[in-house]
């Protein structure tokens, strides 16, 4: 060999043998009884009434060769087991069943549950306020307290703009001109 069919056969790399085929596991042929076997046995005078009864001995049938498998035949057993095999990993798996609506167990259902109120969405707020009257919101929760029960600023605004909500529009109008107007914003340190 010459130097140059030596670097030839160094640059191509070797091809990767193919793997061998899957053996088809394959059925034995099943045996035909000839009809005509079968009429020269109750032909016989062994299967008249008073006789003991013969068992018809078939005539050994040749096993015909078998045929090697189409190219379809092996595409179909090799798709049918990966499909047998996708089958048996799904049923595998838990997963809750769908819930199927009927009509009639629906409202049934909803009876045996209290309805759960929506939960209300809260909003976070600040507020600038006149010292006095921040005093006047402890002064509130301390009377609270001495009632028995005790009230967050948050629940004693939230109470004052009921009372505001409650009132007609005269009565809200005079008690808003009594509220000083203030300049909003963060007050400067």
């Amino acid at each position: 060999m010459s130097v140059q069919n030596k670097k030839d056969l160094a640059a191509k790399p070797a091809a990767a043998p193919k793997p061998p085929k899957k053996l088809v596991p394959r059925t034995a042929p099943k045996l035909e009884i000839k009809p005509e076997a079968i009429a020269a046995s109750t032909d016989s005078p062994a299967a008249t009434p008073g006789a003991a009864a013969a068992v018809p001995t078939p005539a050994p049938v040749k096993a015909k060769p078998a045929r090697k498998p189409t190219q379809v035949e092996v595409t179909v057993a090799k798709h049918q087991k990966v499909l047998a095999d996708a089958l048996v990993k799904a049923q595998a798996i838990k997963y809750d069943q769908p819930k199927v609506m009927k009509q009639d167990a629906a409202p049934a259902k909803k009876s045996d549950k209290p309805a759960k109120p929506k939960k209300i969405k809260l909003v976070r707020d600040s507020y600038a306020m006149p010292e006095a009257e921040y005093a006047k919101i402890a002064e509130l929760k301390k009377r609270m307290s001495a009632l028995g029960s005790e009230a967050k600023k948050s629940e004693l605004l939230r109470g004052g703009i009921a009372v505001l909500a409650a009132l007609n529009d005269a009565e809200l109008k005079a008690v808003m001109t009594r509220i000083e107007r203030i300049k909003t914003g963060r007050p400067a340190k």
